[in-house]
């Protein structure tokens, strides 16, 4: 018993005597576990904004081939899907004052053919006293009236479209050419042999064709200069666009501005493609993207808190647009470290005490 008491008194006393164990030394900690803290990233690959967009017909690059006057289908020469040039028929119709116009040309021509040469004749007779000036001047009011009337004709030619070259195939066979004004590939036709259509009726042939093309887009908001543009259609790769104009005027039931592009390179789309011209942000010298709740709004400015040392100070930022949860701002560099949460930061600080308020100019 003796010999268990004294062994136990000894470990008493060695446990006794040896130094307390030391805690671990606290590591060094962030300014804060309210939030994380976040480099700012590069802006590729982040769009600044995006507006649907949609590719514009260029000048001749569509057509819709109707009759100014009330006509009757006669021929149809063409079918959808298939491709016409320029100057192609497309249709022939019957327009009787039209081929009654190319008749009268024909007749003037004649009439003026002959007026002329009596006109010769007694211009040689005149300088030979050999006829009067009454006769002279009949014939020159004769050819005179004749010309009137061709290019009265000739109007009326115009009006359908007819070529004064083609009035005597037209008077000689009593239909009309209605020929394509451009090269490209017959979308619809919409009238049948003998149908009838007025002249205010809706167009008979369409085409459409190719050209350099152009897409307009709506965007709400105003678009930076350095910025660059890319037209997006969903499986297609995305094409580098330039702006060529923008309307001066916002439209007033939505507040956007429609704003015109062209492809850099140029190179044929599809006219009425749908898609979107995407903002790039990769042009803007000086932009980074921080998250959204990095900014702290006050008095209208904008800042974020960056870390320094285990404090943090406030920096001001200049927000150039915003995309889902990331923010493109310009003020802090890719080397600082940001709060990723803002507000969140500096309610823990008010709430323990301290914390790093030094502003930053």
């Amino acid at each position: 018993m003796r010999h268990v008491l004294l062994t136990t008194a000894l470990l008493l006393g060695a446990g006794c005597s040896s130094p307390p164990a030391e805690a671990p030394a606290a590591a060094p900690s962030r300014p804060s576990s309210a939030t994380e803290w976040v480099r700012p990233r590069p802006v590729r690959g982040v769009p600044l904004a995006e507006a649907p967009a949609r590719v514009l017909p260029p000048p001749d690059g569509a057509a819709a081939i109707g009759v100014p006057l009330r006509a009757s289908v006669s021929r149809i020469a063409v079918r959808p899907g298939q491709g016409v040039r320029r100057g192609d028929v497309l249709l022939e119709v019957r327009m009787p004052e039209v081929v009654e116009a190319a008749g009268r040309i024909q007749a003037a021509s004649l009439r003026r053919e002959a007026y002329a040469k009596r006109r010769e004749q007694l211009m040689a007779l005149k300088e030979a006293g050999m006829a009067r000036l009454a006769e002279l001047t009949e014939a020159e009011t004769q050819l005179a009236e004749a010309e009137a009337d061709a290019q009265a004709a000739r109007a009326m030619l115009a009006v359908a479209g007819v070529d004064p070259k083609e009035a005597a195939a037209v008077a000689r066979s009593g239909v009309v050419p209605l020929r394509s004004p451009v090269e490209g590939t017959v979308t619809e036709v919409s009238v049948v042999l003998g149908e009838t259509r007025d002249g205010a009726g809706a167009p008979m042939v369409r085409v459409a064709g190719g050209g350099e093309a152009r897409i307009e887009a709506r965007f709400a908001r105003v678009l930076p200069e350095e910025a660059r543009f890319e037209f997006t259609v969903p499986g297609t790769p995305p094409v580098p666009v330039r702006e060529v104009s923008r309307s001066p005027a916002v439209d007033p039931g939505d507040g956007s501005t429609t704003v015109w592009f062209e492809p850099e390179t140029p190179r044929q789309l599809p006219a009425g493609l749908a898609g979107a011209v995407r903002v790039r942000a990769d042009g803007l010298p000086g932009v980074t993207v921080v998250p959204v709740r990095a900014l702290l709004l006050e008095a209208g400015q904008a800042e974020v808190l960056v870390q320094q040392g285990r404090d943090f100070r406030r920096q001001r930022v200049e927000v150039v647009a915003t995309s889902g949860a990331d923010a493109l701002v310009r003020g802090p560099g890719e080397a600082d470290v940001v709060a990723a949460d803002a507000e969140a930061l500096l309610l823990q600080e008010a709430a323990v005490g301290g914390g790093g308020q030094e502003g930053s100019k």
